[in-house]
């Protein structure tokens, strides 16, 4: 069954073993979070990043410009599929880059409708913090990513915001409604 679990020390071997394989990804639009995590099991360090991940999401040591935000691992029973994250609330830059919601599939897993039921899932869980709709963007570059946001506007409602100029070119931004049970 697929689910959004809150990060835990519970899955520090599921998150190392998906840190090997993001290791091999090429694509070019990997989340911060994700490097890292990368960076984090190099140095043998996950704990820390997990509890910075748990602080986060309540919202404490937050650095300068950053929102609370949780982070959620995408399971199928007890394997990870993928990465979300649930900003509480945007600033004026997360208007133009970043939105509500990041996140990131493993490289394995791709292609096979996990980015939409996961993000379908995070929608339900917008919904549980009172948004209404949540603000999803991309690199216009990212064409996998943009068809996920548009197929989510399309299937909940929402809006095509204009595209915003950032340093290496545009970003696609789209408002999504959040979802009951």
């Amino acid at each position: 069954m697929l689910k959004l679990v809150k990060i835990s020390e519970k899955y520090t071997s599921t998150l190392t073993k998906a840190a090997d394989e993001y290791k091999t990804d090429k694509n070019p639009y990997r989340v911060a979070d994700v490097t890292a995590l990368m960076e984090a099991v190099e140095h043998n360090d996950i704990l820390t990043w997990i509890e910075q991940k748990q602080d986060e999401d309540n919202g404490i040591n937050l650095k300068p410009g950053y929102v609370s935000a949780t982070y959620y691992l995408l399971m199928e029973d007890d394997e990870y599929i993928g990465s979300f994250q649930l900003r509480h609330k945007l600033t004026e830059r997360l208007m133009s880059i970043g939105g509500h919601i990041a996140y990131i599939i493993l490289p394995s897993k791709r292609r096979k409708g996990y980015a939409l039921k996961g993000l379908h899932l995070c929608l339900l869980e917008a919904k549980k913090l009172g948004l209404d709709r949540v603000l999803i963007t991309c690199d216009a570059k990212n064409k996998a990513s943009f068809a996920v946001m548009t197929q989510a506007m399309n299937k909940y409602g929402g809006e095509m915001l204009p595209d915003v100029a950032i340093d290496s070119g545009f970003e696609h931004r789209v408002w999504v409604n959040t979802v009951d049970l």
